[in-house]
């Protein structure tokens, strides 16, 4: 017997029939109204024996049901443990990417105040260097928390709270658990007729914004929203970074196209494409 929602609450309405129709047989209202000198007194009537053998097929059906559900569970258990599994690369692959900008500034910072320590100009190209290091890094840290929704349409004189349930339907759309918490969004751009512009969703954290993605590729499973495609809110250097990925992922389908191709943590990565499950793209 395979599980299903369905076929529990069918069970449920046939069980709770025929409860009824044996406390109705019995003359009771309640199941603490049974008692054995009750059923002694009717159970050897012909229709109060056909409910009993009712009642014990459907509890054995219920049995093998409840097993089911449990095999069930564990499944959707073991789906979930692989998921967060997934989230916490992503969100690794995150951090790595900001202690490498500053790892990278602070090396770049480090070589000017060497090579110009005896120059009077090499106090002001260190403070400069300083400041550009923590704006990147800020930068980075405030982008982190943001989602940024393409081809969502824009109509006519559009009120907020209709882009936010816009955005709430597309997030409910990919089936993401747990459900995350959006603190502000807005459209971002300058209005064009026919063009619907960007929607730019703050969340409370970049953990948030990794769970969002990953499950971003539910999408496609609705026609409403095959063509919305959400994305991390790049820098200009990441935009033009990604830009030259996809650039380059292109050439690489031409040449072989039997693969899937993806982008993550700033790298192409492949897989079969009889693999049921892809990680989305970043």
């Amino acid at each position: 017997m395979d599980f299903s929602v369905d076929l529990l609450n069918k069970m449920e309405k046939e069980m709770t029939s025929d409860i009824q129709k044996v406390l109705r047989t019995l003359n009771v209202f309640s199941v603490s109204e049974v008692t054995e000198s009750v059923l002694i007194a009717k159970l050897h009537k012909n229709p109060m024996a056909k409910i009993v053998i009712s009642l014990l097929n459907l509890v054995e059906q219920n049995i093998e049901l409840c097993k089911c559900a449990a095999g069930k569970i564990d499944e959707m258990k073991s789906e979930k443990i692989a998921e967060q599994k997934q989230l916490i690369d992503m969100q690794q692959g995150q951090i790595n990417s900001v202690h490498e900008t500053v790892k990278t500034e602070m090396k770049s910072w480090t070589d000017v105040v060497k090579k110009n320590s005896n120059q009077r100009q090499g106090k002001q190209i260190t403070e400069n260097t300083i400041k550009h290091a923590v704006r990147s890094v800020n930068e980075e840290e405030r982008k982190s928390k943001n989602v940024m929704i393409y081809g969502c349409e824009e109509k006519d004189n559009e009120a907020d709270f209709e882009v936010r349930k816009a955005v709430k339907d597309i997030f409910d759309a990919t089936h993401m658990f747990p459900f995350v918490n959006v603190c502000d969004l807005y459209r971002i751009g300058k209005k064009e007729p026919g063009k619907s512009r960007p929607i730019k969703a703050i969340l409370e954290s970049a953990s948030d914004v990794a769970n969002v993605l990953f499950h971003a590729r539910n999408l496609k499973e609705r026609e409403k929203f095959k063509h919305v495609y959400l994305g991390p809110d790049r820098t200009k250097q990441d935009q033009l970074a990604h830009n030259g990925l996809v650039k380059e992922m292109k050439l690489m389908i031409e040449k072989d196209s039997s693969k899937h191709y993806y982008i993550r943590n700033k790298k192409i990565w492949t897989v079969d494409k009889d693999l049921s499950a892809r990680p989305p793209s970043s």
